[in-house]
């Protein structure tokens, strides 16, 4: 029998001594005073009172029995996996005995786990013994599912995963009733990658189906985006770019547009009060191939800023002349065969796509290229695009499929923004995450998350990012300092999203296990077993039943 670790600096054990030593020393001198009490029922009495008061010991210091494991490996089998391929784990492993979690009492040194659901109560009881994990992974099951948890509105939202399927199927995102998304799952691994340029701001929720089944929902926040100073550099602006300079203005960035009329005379269309100047170069150019060597253009390109071209009519000759002016290398070849591309409904782009370099990315899926170039400040950024035409879906009333294109087209032009707070989703109730700052106006040295304060530290790849590991204990959405928040699922009520997290618990165990396993001596296991609650009970009970008897004996 062995007692656990007493913490001697708690107010609570010394409270606990004083009051064990008054019903030491108490019973006693009343019992020593007693009058007309024989000599052995003194003692009967004194025998009784010190029966008790060690019972009452007992509890307070909670002894545990220690007893050797047996030798010998059994599987121990979650309630969801079938038993024929219970069997087979069974035979392939060659262990005779197979036990199901709820029968598991522990009786054995080395221990095989097959599934992922498992009460905490059994993971408990596993701390002395030898682990093995067998993940099992039923049909139509999600085996790992990530998305970013923060996101900025404009850039891509990227869920990544792989789900257990047997025959494939079709996998969709959605938002409400609004297609975002979808891929057919082919192969064994189930693996998938969906992506869709965010168009929301603030808390935003997602479904994620399986052909007609709900795997679960979606939580992240959608932040907004910085307001810009957008500078449009054209001899005569078009509808096309009319109407982009109209949308830019009702997104709430700062516009200038300005018309060449004839050499030294012109005009300029102003929206929400730029405050462009010789002095205070846009944070964005958009300009089309015959005024891309304009000075302004050079002069943002220099300062670190982007360009944006579009109105290409003879992509080769326009190509070749913006590499002579912004020091880029594009290249596209003529899809041979066609007079247009179609892109989506009402979108047009030209027969010609980009041939990739190194350093190009392209835009989600349209024919929009970037390009980084080095300034004197820093690494700017060009984008070229193959489109037509913009406006007609605009004019037709499909403003949604029109905000969502020119979100992502200018998503990755956006400067880099300040005080950037990135979270990996999902996040678990009671499970630890890395959370990040990134570009911080002045470094804090903690961050709180809901009712929960963290210590940032620099990370040691980004001198200019700081982390911070976090165990949420609420669930629900959470605030994250003050103007961001993000969702905690509760294990129990998270869907799929349980499974992924019972998953993760057991991986780590099993992990932390083996590496335990690998620096402990092979020797015999012991396992501590504590004194039932209802021992202790009776015992108490028992003993103040004599002591209240016992007088009426005599």
């Amino acid at each position: 029998m062995i007692i656990p670790p007493i913490d001697y600096t708690a107010p609570l054990f010394w409270i606990i001594g004083l009051l064990l030593l008054a019903l030491l020393v108490l019973p006693v001198w009343l019992i020593s005073r007693q009058e007309g009490v024989s000599t052995a029922r003194r003692a009967i009495r004194l025998a009784l009172h010190g029966l008790l008061w060690l019972v009452l010991l007992g509890i307070a210091l909670q002894p545990r029995w220690r007893s050797q494991l047996p030798a010998g490996r059994v599987l121990v089998v979650a309630d969801n996996v079938p038993g024929a391929t219970a069997d087979q784990v069974r035979d392939s492993l060659r262990l005779r005995q197979v036990i199901r979690a709820r029968a598991f009492r522990g009786a054995t040194d080395t221990v095989v786990l097959l599934g992922q659901t498992f009460p905490d109560a059994l993971l408990a009881q596993l701390a002395q013994q030898v682990v093995t994990w067998i993940p099992y992974d039923a049909p139509n099951q999600l085996q790992a599912l990530s998305w970013q948890g923060v996101v900025r509105r404009g850039d891509l939202q990227t869920v990544a995963g792989q789900v257990q399927t047997a025959d494939g199927g079709m996998l969709r995102l959605r938002y409400g009733q609004q297609l975002l998304d979808s891929t057919r799952l082919v192969g064994a691994n189930g693996t998938f990658l969906l992506h869709y340029p965010v168009f929301t701001q603030g808390q935003t929720s997602l479904t994620l189906w399986l052909d007609n089944t709900l795997l679960d929902t979606l939580r992240f926040v959608a932040r907004p985006l910085d307001r810009l100073r957008v500078r449009f550099v054209l001899d005569a602006p078009d509808f096309e770019t009319r109407a982009l300079a109209n949308w830019l203005g009702q997104q709430g960035h700062r516009v200038e547009l300005t018309n060449t009329l004839s050499k030294g005379i012109g005009n300029a269309l102003t929206i929400n009060t730029p405050t462009t100047s010789a002095s205070t170069l846009p944070d964005l150019v958009i300009t089309d191939p015959a005024n891309v060597g304009n000075a302004l253009v050079s002069r943002a390109l220099a300062a670190s800023k982007s360009v944006f071209v579009l109105n290409l009519s003879r992509p080769e000759t326009d190509v070749a002349a913006i590499n002579r002016a912004l020091s880029t290398r594009w290249q596209v070849r003529r899809i041979p065969g066609k007079d247009s591309v179609l892109v989506g409904p009402s979108l047009v782009a030209l027969p010609y796509r980009f041939v990739p370099t190194p350093g190009t990315l392209p835009i989600a899926t349209y024919p929009v290229m970037v390009q980084p170039t080095t300034g004197r400040a820093g690494s700017s950024r060009v984008a070229v695009s193959l489109l037509t035409e913009t406006f007609p879906m605009r004019l037709s009333g499909d403003s949604a499929t029109y905000d969502r294109l020119w979100l992502s087209l200018l998503a990755p032009l956006q400067p880099t923004s300040a005080n950037n707070v990135g979270v990996g989703a999902p996040l678990m109730q009671q499970q630890p995450t890395y959370l990040t700052l990134n570009n911080p106006t002045n470094v804090p040295s903690t961050l709180r998350v809901g009712s929960d304060t963290l210590a940032l530290r620099p990370t040691p790849i980004n001198a200019r990012s700081w982390a911070g590991l976090v165990r949420p204990m609420q669930a629900g959405w959470q605030p994250i300092q003050d103007t961001l928040s993000g969702y905690v699922y509760a294990p129990s009520k998270a869907g799929a999203l349980a499974e992924l997290a019972q998953r993760k618990k057991i991986a780590a165990m099993a992990a932390s296990h083996h590496r335990y396993d690998m620096h402990r001596p092979s020797t015999a296991r012991f396992v501590e077993t504590p004194i039932p609650d209802w021992v202790w009970f009776m015992a108490v009970l028992l003993l103040l039943a004599s002591l209240w008897v016992e007088p009426k004996l005599g």
